[in-house]
């Protein structure tokens, strides 16, 4: 059954909830208060990837996420970052996944991931920080990400890494217009021809508007991924998702 990623962002700047857990008390609360309502793993975040944002130096990064994780004792987690010595801190913090928004494209993240048994999300962009005039061309996305993704796996499996270790995350709205991010999520079951589980971080981004109220457009949108088999929805609202997948599982298993 599809399982919950909770998202806590220690920035100030997120597009949905920066500043809300920008301190590290709010950040520990809200990543106890997660579990306790029903996700499966908590991802922490420091760096903002949204359009227009600043990037953080791995120092700056580390700065804001070492106090969160010094609380975060028996609590499952993953660290969202891009740079190896960050992630490195966390894997020694405890983390059990390393997010990565630009698809373990560093060889030093490589070098990282190797060197434990962490789980590692490689997700699709094509900037970081997103940026809303570069997107990907017409034509068949999910193709597109499909190469993409076949061809970075095939990377970190020479690497050493175990396929086994490998979640893949298309990225949603991360060069991708409205038009793509919907058929990419259309196009959610092709993805399984990667071998490796798929997350989606479809929660409250913009091009959910166009649906209607983002929250409700994502729940809906989360409904219909868990329909296609998607192993992991990374979600801001943990109670309602959780109440969905209880009813999703009455009507599937």
């Amino acid at each position: 059954m599809t399982k919950l990623v909770a998202i806590v962002n220690v920035t100030p700047d997120s597009f949905s909830d920066g500043g809300q857990n920008f301190s590290p008390d709010a950040a520990i609360a809200a990543a106890h208060r997660f579990i306790a309502e029903g996700a499966d793993i908590i991802d922490i975040g420091a760096e903002s990837t949204r359009p227009g944002a600043t990037p953080l130096s791995p120092d700056e990064e580390w700065e804001r996420l070492e106090p969160v994780l010094a609380g975060l004792r028996g609590v499952p987690f993953s660290v969202d970052t891009r740079h190896a010595d960050t992630a490195c801190k966390a894997l020694e913090a405890g983390a059990s996944w390393i997010n990565d928004v630009s698809g373990f494209s560093d060889a030093l993240m490589l070098a990282v991931a190797k060197s434990s048994d962490c789980k590692l999300v490689v997700m699709h962009s094509l900037t970081i920080p997103a940026d809303k005039n570069i997107v990907m061309p017409d034509g068949d996305v999910v193709k597109t990400i499909l190469a993409f993704g076949k061809a970075r796996i095939k990377i970190l499996k020479k690497a050493g890494i175990a396929q086994g270790h490998i979640i893949f995350d298309p990225g949603i709205g991360f060069g991708k217009t409205a038009a793509q991010s919907m058929d990419i999520i259309r196009g959610i079951k092709r993805f399984a021809a990667l071998g490796v589980p798929i997350l989606v971080g479809h929660s409250r981004k913009s091009f959910l508007s166009e649906l209607g109220d983002r929250d409700e457009a994502t729940l809906a949108v989360s409904q219909y991924l868990v329909s296609q088999g998607v192993e992991y929805l990374r979600v801001h609202e943990v109670v309602r998702h959780k109440q969905m997948l209880a009813v999703a599982k009455a009507l599937y298993e």
